[in-house]
């Protein structure tokens, strides 16, 4: 298989692996908390990673890690520190079928920084994409009731905080992909943003009770196997050759399987209006999606 082919499928399996994993940090979030799914989730993922980048043979290049020490400083603050703890925040303060949805706003976020800082092109038709996608945001996360901002609605509105992060990365996770390989590059900063965020559990954490919190600690490492090391180390693969906004813009297939998966572990559901805030979201994450995939079809066809 072609590398950029291969790389497309690992774009498009990853937001699977992501949705779900939302589902059950999620849950872990809510019985533990925020900062114990970040730090102690980071450091099992970094260990799990490390460990299959020994089986794999990967060397780890500390003169290239030194070389790139900027583009993975500035990823470890962006994705693996503020993003996560947006992202964790938020997550025990809404639901998790909203949240697998709201996160679709990311490739917009992406296109609007290629705009700014890679000079590439944002058309009319994008902007209109764009408030029709924050129009079913606003839909899904009130409900319809925008008189009130409750406690769900801040969650959402992390997390929105969190996607505008993590868009920021895709420039610096392609860089240390290429350079550093997709496991080592994961692994590294995952390690170094845990090891940061680890000593404020002792401030922010409530008591551990790993009777009480046995259900959690489950959900964690289930998070753990299913993003920190399956979907984080596909979108660092992906980013070796496809475009950033492609690879976010992807994205939006993943509640195919986490909405589901919502449904049948937590019983979460949405209300008629919520649906319709989802489906509008779906819509236009699928239109972004299939405009950009024909501008690459085009410029391989022009090559």
């Amino acid at each position: 298989m072609k590398p950029l082919y291969k790389d497309l499928l690992y774009a498009i399996i990853s937001p699977f692996f992501s949705s779900v994993s939302t589902v059950f940090k999620s849950g872990a979030a809510k019985i533990l908390s925020p900062v114990v799914v970040v730090g102690v989730g980071g450091l099992i993922g970094s260990i799990i990673l490390f460990l299959v980048s020994v089986l794999k043979k990967d060397k780890i290049n500390f003169k290239k890690i030194k070389q790139h020490w900027r583009a993975l400083g500035i990823l470890i603050i962006l994705r693996t520190i503020l993003g996560e703890l947006f992202l964790t925040f938020g997550l025990s303060l809404t639901t998790s079928i909203k949240a697998i949805f709201l996160t679709k706003i990311e490739p917009y976020f992406v296109l609007l920084i290629g705009v700014i800082f890679l000079n590439e092109r944002f058309e009319k038709r994008h902007i209109a994409l764009l408030l029709i996608h924050l129009t079913g945001a606003i839909i899904l996360s009130t409900g319809g009731n925008i008189m009130f901002a409750s406690k769900a609605q801040i969650g959402d509105l992390f997390i929105i905080i969190a996607m505008a992060l993590f868009a920021s990365s895709y420039i610096y996770g392609k860089r240390l992909a290429n350079s550093l390989g997709s496991t080592v590059s994961n692994a590294i900063s995952m390690a170094i943003g845990s090891v940061i965020v680890l000593p404020f559990m002792v401030f922010l954490m409530p008591k551990i009770d790993f009777t009480s919190q046995f259900k959690g600690w489950i959900y964690l490492l289930v998070y753990v196997i299913l993003f920190n090391v399956i979907s984080l180390s596909l979108w660092f693969a992906s980013l070796k050759s496809v475009r950033g906004w492609i690879v976010s813009a992807l994205r939006y297939i993943g509640p195919v399987l986490g909405a589901p998966v919502a449904f049948l572990l937590f019983g979460e559901t949405l209300s008629t209006t919520q649906v319709l805030g989802a489906v509008i979201i779906l819509i236009t994450s699928f239109l972004i999606a299939r405009e950009h995939l024909k501008k690459v079809e085009k410029s391989a066809r022009s090559a």
